[in-house]
């Protein structure tokens, strides 16, 4: 009894009060995706890291760093009833209703096991950091522990349609329950295997309803590929606790986060961690009984079978973990129901520490001791194995080493793990070649940030946007730039690079203001409802975006007016049909901007008194024009088989050229010269989370 008492202590002091108190992380990401849902947003920009940063702000969240990515359309889903309230007061309703759900996971466990409900909390209970880390954050993972639970009872009772439609909703809020379809497909469970495809086609068409085409096609064909590849966040982070992160720093070389790797080998990386997956999870398939049976036995491979889930993740955060509880209540029912008091205790250890330990962090470790940092990892590991060992025949224990090993089991074993390695082996080599142009030049800044984009070169230095622990600011690699107190999300500037137009969220509303360094005309003209701004070469004309719902419009603005605000009023310059994206400006004084139309994105020339003019468009999506100095070249970014890839346009031939081919994106080019372009690229990191680079255009 003290024991729980001192359980639960610890969760209401670190993880419900303080959550309850303090917005944190996680917890907005889902509830601006469901805000834009509920106001009926154009969604196609969900994973876009500054629009969504943007709307945040419009919506009252000014000092919190948000992103979507790697999250389902599906996943905001449940956040919708309370996306009407303030941010804070929504999360609290969220965390109430977490309360809520934990308690009938825990009251599932307890009525299908047999163990007393204290006990079942007990257990539940030493998952200290990641119940602690779900309610602090507001995730969405005891939602999942619930469904994963009701799926277990469903399974042992034999309904296999309930136990289907909870796995798919479950993986339609997180992707990993999906590969209990493998475990049906063992297990010759048709009918759960059909109710799991279909419950996960029924939760596409919500979300195609919900959420729209875009944003499911985005997520499914630029998202997902990723997230399976263990980009959905930083792949070299020291604090994940994935094998994924684990191969990521000894084989893959990236200069600013993994500078010395073991072995700097796409081609070992893409051998051996496949093949790790596939012997952990050939070991653990192969104790499966092909058969159904409610015996004391299934509840034992399901939950081996949850536990390898876990271990195998791209990449898991601490309360991912929090679904080991699934696993852990019927293990430890089995166990002391078969009087194995020892393995209980070994297991309830085990358990503990995979949930709880972290990941050594040490500031420059030696490449060979980087393995023996991950301690929740090789817990897990173990755990598995204890899986591997209490599911060996009980008449095979004598001589389990030995069965193992003889030629019919060893060759089944061989050719499943071959069968699961080969198709990953051959993934993982056809994301990681060609990631980079051969000519790229890396950007090197010493600014400690997760994301740069945006890069423009001017006298002054280069500038670009950082997104660093105190969010978004304009960086300069030479002059130094004034401090600012909310996020700077874009940029525009004059030839000197001394006088700048700055994009800020205040108070729920954009604004671009001028941040001079050199000068104090215009010292007091902002514009306001406006973003994404592009400054004319001689500086007398300013031209913006305004977006309603997330459609955008651009906008221009005679500068020389600024001096009079009662004059100083912005002209339209597209049509209502056209749904700008991105602007930047050119040599004569015109505009480019890369637009919707007809629903596809195009570049478009505009200028006040002019006509529009179409000047480049393709089968694919066209992104942020940037018009070389001497005219002749546009540089864009194409989307090509669902990656952004830059590609260059000859004005005077009208041939383009594709710069880039990797399994990557390409973001925001610009020119330093004639022959020099820049850009932000998420290559051999996470996915939207760029660095800068250069690369030499041959004419």
């Amino acid at each position: 009894m003290l024991a729980l008492f001192l359980l639960v202590s610890l969760l209401a002091w670190n993880g419900l009060l303080p959550g309850w108190r303090i917005l944190g992380t996680d917890f907005p990401n889902y509830y601006v995706a469901a805000r834009l849902m509920h106001s009926h947003y154009c969604m196609d920009r969900l994973y876009d890291w500054i629009w969504f940063q943007r709307i945040a702000g419009k919506f009252g969240i000014e000092h919190q760093l948000v992103g979507f990515l790697g999250l389902t359309p599906f996943s905001a889903l449940p956040v919708i009833p309370v996306s009407w309230l303030g941010v804070l007061e929504a999360k609290r309703a969220w965390l109430a209703s977490n309360l809520a759900l934990l308690a009938v996971a825990v009251y599932l466990l307890s009525h299908h096991t047999g163990i007393s409900y204290r006990r079942t909390w007990l257990v539940a209970l030493c998952a200290v950091i990641p119940l602690r880390t779900s309610f602090l954050f507001g995730q969405m993972h005891i939602a999942v522990l619930v469904l994963l639970a009701a799926a277990y009872i469903c399974h042992m009772r034999g309904r296999q349609i309930g136990s289907g439609c909870f796995i798919a909703i479950a993986a339609a809020l997180k992707v990993y329950p999906i590969f209990f379809c493998f475990y049906f497909l063992v297990k010759r469970r048709w009918k759960a295997l059909g109710a799991t495809v279909v419950g996960i086609m029924l939760c596409g068409i919500v979300t195609y309803l919900i959420a729209g085409r875009e944003a499911l096609t985005a997520y499914l064909l630029q998202q997902l590929p990723r997230s399976l590849q263990g980009e959905s966040g930083n792949p070299f982070l020291a604090s994940l606790t994935s094998s994924s992160a684990l191969f990521h720093r000894l084989f893959l070389y990236e200069p600013e986060l993994n500078p010395q790797p073991l072995v700097s080998s796409p081609v070992l990386y893409a051998l051996l961690y496949p093949l790790w997956q596939a012997t952990l999870a050939g070991i653990v398939l192969s104790r499966l009984r092909s058969r159904f049976r409610a015996d004391d036995r299934e509840a034992l491979e399901w939950s081996a079978f949850l536990c390898l889930l876990m271990f195998l993740s791209s990449s898991p955060a601490s309360y991912q973990f929090v679904v080991l509880v699934a696993a852990a209540v019927p293990t430890i029912s089995v166990l002391m129901h078969q009087r194995r008091f020892r393995a209980a205790a070994a297991f309830l250890f085990l358990y503990i520490g995979a949930c709880n330990l972290r990941t050594f962090q040490l500031v420059h470790p030696t490449p060979i001791l980087v393995p023996w940092l991950y301690l929740k990892l090789w817990c897990g590991v173990i755990l598995i194995a204890f899986y591997v060992w209490i599911l060996t025949p009980p008449q095979s224990h004598r001589g389990a080493a030995t069965a193992a090993l003889l030629p019919p089991a060893a060759f089944r074993l061989a050719a499943l793990i071959l069968f699961l390695w080969i198709p990953g082996a051959y993934g993982a080599w056809s994301h990681l070649r060609g990631m980079r142009p051969s000519n790229f030049n890396s950007l090197a800044a010493e600014d400690d940030a997760y994301l740069r984009t945006s890069p423009v070169s001017t006298p002054a230095g280069l500038l670009y946007i950082a997104m660093g622990r105190q969010g978004y600011r304009v960086r300069g690699t030479h002059s130094p730039l004034p401090l600012a107190s909310s996020n700077q999300l874009s940029f525009a500037a004059d030839p000197s690079g001394q006088n700048l137009w700055i994009e800020t969220v205040s108070n729920a509303v954009p604004r671009i203001a001028p941040i001079l360094l050199s000068s104090s005309a215009m010292s007091d003209c902002h514009i306001d409802d406006a973003q994404a701004p592009a400054l004319s070469n001689d500086g007398t004309m300013l031209a913006f975006v305004r977006e309603d719902h997330g459609h955008g419009s651009l906008w221009a603005l005679d500068l020389s007016r600024c001096a009079s605000p009662a004059t100083a009023s912005p002209v339209r310059l597209t049509p209502t049909a056209f749904d700008v994206r991105a602007v930047s400006a050119t040599t004569d004084g015109v505009f480019l901007a890369s637009a919707v139309i007809h629903g596809k994105e195009q570049v478009i020339a505009v200028a006040p008194a002019r006509e529009l003019q179409r000047l480049a468009a393709t089968s694919n999506q066209l992104d942020s024009p940037a018009l070389s100095p001497d005219g002749k070249l546009l540089a864009v970014r194409e989307l090509v088989a669902e990656r952004w890839q830059l590609a260059l346009l000859d004005l005077s031939s009208h041939r383009w050229n594709q710069l880039t081919h990797g399994d990557c994106n390409a973001y925001t080019p610009s020119w330093r010269d004639n022959r020099t372009l820049l850009y932000a690229t998420d290559c051999m990191r996470g996915l939207g989370l760029t660095t800068l680079e250069s690369t030499k255009i041959n004419r």
